[in-house]
């Protein structure tokens, strides 16, 4: 599949030295970014060609600052922002043969287990996503008195967000299923029965592959879902920052850092023609008006010789609510289709449609989303300490402690579940919990209120601690040498902190048991207990001059390595199928995640990370005033396959027995972002 990325960018700025005392500088930064079938940036994939996504970007801001200086003690910082990141997402014309009875005329997306898929995919289209337009101004005034330097500022920000999107307003049908001893999967045969039956309609009594359940044109073995619902909305949000600091030089050895800031972001309150009158909460919004941050800092010199330093600090910071949390509440309120979005989500059956035809309408009660009532902003305290000596010339050793606690983090809690009446004992055969019972809650019945599926009430009720450990040895450019290494010992433990920034029944961000909150507290997905970065660059020196043939060869190289080892990242145990008779669905029938709660999350790790990049430059000179490099750069040396993924199903539920699914801990995933395989590359420099 040809793709492309095609980006201009254009930076002109502006010094004028308006005067001795005043400076005005103005930067203009604008992007256009066009990227045919872009979106998926995998080396493969198993995606049709109609199944990519076009990709756009167009970015201006405009950066103004004036700086001021009023006197001998008082300097002045003005800046000001506009700025608009205009972001759209489209997908591509349907190929031949293809199915056109989706939205423009487009194919619904078709997933099809262990082969393929086509169509729309599941997130676009998205005219706007996000059209954010932004003004913003700050002003820092710095006031130097004796021993003290004193800072006083603000920051305004009003963010305009323009959301347009609606999530399988395509539709999708998901086809599932096994691999027969021939080697097809269930999830392609059944795909090819109702595919031919669009063509040409097969009778109504041909049987489907996967199961004699299901009825020809609804051979589907997953789910059909489908958006309804208006595309999106505008939001304005205002963030108003005030900050006052005092660095206090006490005496020659001792130096306070003292400040305050306060915080307040002014979401966007709930649109009252989307108020749902039966869920008068769909009405709540985030005002929280509470946030005061102090900070305080010291820097010691324990004996006065600069050689041993004691230095620390304290301060309470506060994180934003995200507008696409925002976003959710305002849109999914469960009233009429013109006023709000609703996602449904079907097993083949009575009300599910024939492939691959889309629905109009839909009866089935809608999903809502809304604010805790005293929802808190994430709130994080930060402490740490650390002890510094000089061993050698320009040579430090150090220990530090590191804290983080976070608090009021958001959680997607469905409230409307009955709590589990009954218990169901699973049992467990093969892998490593072989011949174990497993007991859990049931939640079944009805809802309780039936005129809704899951009610999703956003909590500011998740907790994070992190403490670590971090040994250092650091040796600034000496005689040709330059050493920065560490060891950092840690541990991060939250009660369900996932990083999600919306919610969707059957999430596995949900917690796995609505009602105990506190059955999620576990290592975090972000625990890596051990880590070992060590770096060095030497430059070559041979001082012989009389020897003038190993003078030129040895002299003027450069060598440079960076060592990373550390832990492997945290997984959780998943459970693929549902007990019959459940609410939500789901292994517990909350429809919440999905996981194997015999242990608790991240009970499992993948393998260690360790990689070695390498620099080797020489430079020669050209003359006095010119010198030539020639470097060569290699990434991941020794060609490591690092592991970023892994089959996360343990067991496969059918009736009341778990099978462990054999697959499970294998590799799926070898490369991202940060870990590729070996990369090298080339280059020359010249100086002059």
């Amino acid at each position: 599949m040809p793709r492309r990325a095609d980006q201009r960018l254009i930076l002109p700025k502006l010094d004028w030295h308006i005067t001795p005392n005043h400076t005005f500088t103005a930067t203009y930064n604008r992007l256009r970014w066009a990227s045919p079938a872009g979106i998926q940036t995998q080396a493969t994939n198993t995606r049709a060609k109609d199944n990519f996504g076009n990709d756009f970007v167009q970015v201006d801001f405009l950066n103004l600052r004036l700086s001021s200086t009023l006197s001998a003690s008082l300097v002045n910082e003005l800046r000001y922002q506009w700025g608009r990141d205009n972001e759209f997402q489209f997908s591509q014309p349907p190929l031949a043969g293809e199915p056109t009875t989706s939205v423009g005329g487009r194919s619904p997306q078709t997933f099809i287990t262990n082969a393929f898929s086509f169509g729309i995919p599941e997130f676009l289209d998205r005219p706007q996503w996000p059209d954010e337009r932004r003004n913003q101004v700050a002003d820092t005034l710095t006031l130097s008195h004796g021993n003290h330097t004193l800072k006083f500022g603000l920051d305004i920000n009003r963010a305009k967000d323009i959301s347009n999107s609606l999530r399988f307003g395509g539709g999708e049908f998901s086809y599932t299923g096994g691999t027969n001893t021939l080697g097809f999967t269930g999830g392609l045969n059944d795909f090819i029965i109702d595919y031919t039956n669009f063509n040409s309609a097969l009778p109504a009594a041909t049987s489907c592959y996967g199961s004699t359940t299901r009825t020809v044109g609804k051979c589907y073995g997953g789910t059909f879902s489908q958006g309804f619902g208006i595309i999106g909305l505008t939001m304005v949000t205002t963030d108003y920052n005030f900050f006052v600091q005092d660095d206090w030089r006490v005496s020659p050895r001792l130096t306070l850092n003292l400040g305050m800031r306060y915080e307040y972001q002014q979401n966007p309150k709930a649109i009252l023609s989307k108020v749902n009158a039966a869920l008068p909460q769909t009405g709540n919004s985030v005002s929280d008006k509470n946030n005061w941050g102090p900070r305080v800092g010291f820097a010691y010199d324990v004996k006065g010789d600069g050689k041993t330093a004691i230095r620390g600090g304290y301060g309470i910071y506060y994180g934003r609510l995200t507008n696409a949390t925002t976003w959710g509440a305002l849109i999914n309120t469960g009233v009429g289709a013109d006023q709000a979005q609703r996602q449904i989500s079907l097993f083949s059956g009575a009300s599910s449609p024939v492939y691959p035809n889309l629905l109009t309408t839909s009866a089935l009660p809608p999903a809502v989303v809304y604010f805790s009532p005293d929802f808190q902003l994430p709130r994080i305290h930060q402490l740490d300490a650390i002890v510094e000596r000089e061993i050698a010339h320009n040579t430090v050793v150090s220990a530090s402690y590191l804290f983080s606690y976070g608090q009021f983090l958001p959680n997607f809690v469905d409230t409307n579940l009955n709590s589990p009446s009954t218990f169901t004992s699973f049992s467990i055969v093969g892998g490593p919990f072989d011949g174990q019972v497993w007991r859990e809650p049931l939640f079944t019945g009805a809802r309780p209120n039936a005129a809704f599926s899951n009610i999703s009430e956003i909590r500011s009720n998740v907790f994070s601690k992190y403490n670590a450990l971090v040994l250092q040895f650091n040796r600034r450019l000496t005689n040709g040498l330059q050493i920065q290494s560490s060891y950092t010992l840690s541990r991060a433990f939250d009660n369900g902190q996932t990083s999600s920034i919306f919610t969707s029944a059957g999430n596995i961000n949900n917690p796995y048991n609505a009602f105990d909150q506190a059955g999620e507290a576990a290592l975090s997905n972000f625990d890596r207990r051990h880590k070992f970065v060590f770096s060095l660059v030497y430059n070559t020196h041979y001082k012989n001059k009389d020897n003038k043939a190993l003078h030129a060869l040895l002299n003027g190289w450069t060598i440079a390595p960076i060592f990373n080892a550390f832990s492997g990242q945290r997984y959780t145990g998943f459970v693929s199928g549902s007990p019959s008779g459940t609410t939500a669905g789901g292994v517990n029938g909350s429809g919440g995640a999905n996981r194997f709660a015999l242990v608790p999350r991240n009970f499992f790790k993948q393998p260690p990370i360790k990689y070695l990049d390498l620099r080797l430059s020489r430079r020669f000179s050209l003359g006095e005033k010119a010198k030539i490099e020639v470097l060569g750069e290699a990434f991941n040396f020794f060609n490591r396959t690092q592991v970023t993924g892994v089959t996360t199903t343990i067991y496969s539920l059918s009736g009341t027995t778990l099978t462990y699914n054999t697959p499970f801990g294998q590799t799926t995933s070898a490369d991202s972002t940060l870990f590729r395989e070996r990369q090298v590359q080339l280059a020359v420099r010249f100086e002059f």
